[in-house]
């Protein structure tokens, strides 16, 4: 259903996005490395679609809202000028989305790799060829990301014949990861020139850890620094304003004082709370 949809848009759009591709080139390694199974010309006919989408849109109901306050000849005016700058925005979120898709299964597959190492170090002592290595991984569903990483590379050897070598240097070609891709040059360079696979595998999942180890120590002092900030603003913070607010009222130096305390404690401090359980959920190792 999707596809269709693409190739629709791309048989509307696709002339102009052949004409402005060469301006994204930027863009293509980020669309290959993140999975998403399209060409540019087809990626950027479909971010053109919806910013057109966006425009005629925001166009009528933009207009609508400022006629009420201005005359509707500038209210069209200035509708226009926001909705193309809309349009522009929703053009350009879809140009770096693959880049953030691109870091989101970076992070992903970074989590699960001192693990999945050591997994490997334990299967490569059972003196297994290397492809039989990945398959092991493969069975990871714990891990998704990097299970999809190693059926990859099942995949090149089993269903394209290539050998292992080639198929590890394809896949760090592929990978968003920079740790992954480093211990498949490594993988490729240690089978390569007939050193021990084992030891290899073994002292990478030592560094791994150690490099593990130290993110939590650093998301451990985060969470210190940010607990003391929680309770400080979020707790104290409200309860000592609300009392300061109301003494000063009784003074008679604040008005509207009942509706200054409810934004506060209603509005602020709970998208306050939100954004922080937020920031400490994304930087979590």
């Amino acid at each position: 259903m999707l596809q269709n949809y693409i190739k629709g848009t791309y048989l509307s759009y696709g002339e102009i996005a052949e004409q402005i591709s060469p301006h994204f080139k930027y863009v293509l390694e980020d669309l290959k490395k993140s999975g998403l199974k399209y060409t540019l010309e087809e990626y950027l006919s479909l971010a053109i679609f919806i910013s057109l989408i966006v425009f005629v849109v925001e166009l009528p109901i933009i207009t609508l809202i400022l006629s009420f306050f201005i005359h509707v000849v500038f209210a069209l005016v200035l509708s226009f000028i926001f909705s193309g700058f809309g349009a522009i925005l929703i053009f350009f979120l879809f140009t770096t989305y693959p880049k953030t898709e691109v870091a989101n299964m970076a992070a992903e597959i970074d989590k699960g790799l001192p693990f999945s190492v050591s997994y490997m170090s334990a299967a490569s002592s059972s003196d297994s060829p290397p492809i039989d290595i990945f398959r092991s991984v493969s069975n990871l569903k714990e891990y998704p990301r990097l299970r999809e990483q190693a059926i990859n590379v099942i995949k090149d050897v089993d269903g394209l014949g290539m050998d292992i070598l080639t198929a590890l240097r394809r896949e760090s070609k592929r990978t968003p990861s920079k740790e992954f891709k480093e211990l498949l040059l490594g993988l490729e360079a240690t089978i390569n020139s007939g050193a021990d696979m084992t030891a290899y595998l073994t002292n990478k999942s030592t560094s791994l850890f150690n490099e593990y180890q130290r993110k939590i120590k650093s998301y451990a002092d985060l969470l210190s620094m940010l607990i003391e900030i929680y309770i400080t603003v979020i707790i104290i913070g409200p309860i000592f304003f609300t009392i300061l607010s109301s003494v000063m009222a009784m003074m008679g130096g604040i008005e509207n004082i009942v509706a200054t305390q409810a934004l506060i404690s209603f509005i602020i401090m709970p998208i306050m709370s939100t954004a922080l359980a937020f920031y400490i959920s994304i930087a979590s190792p």
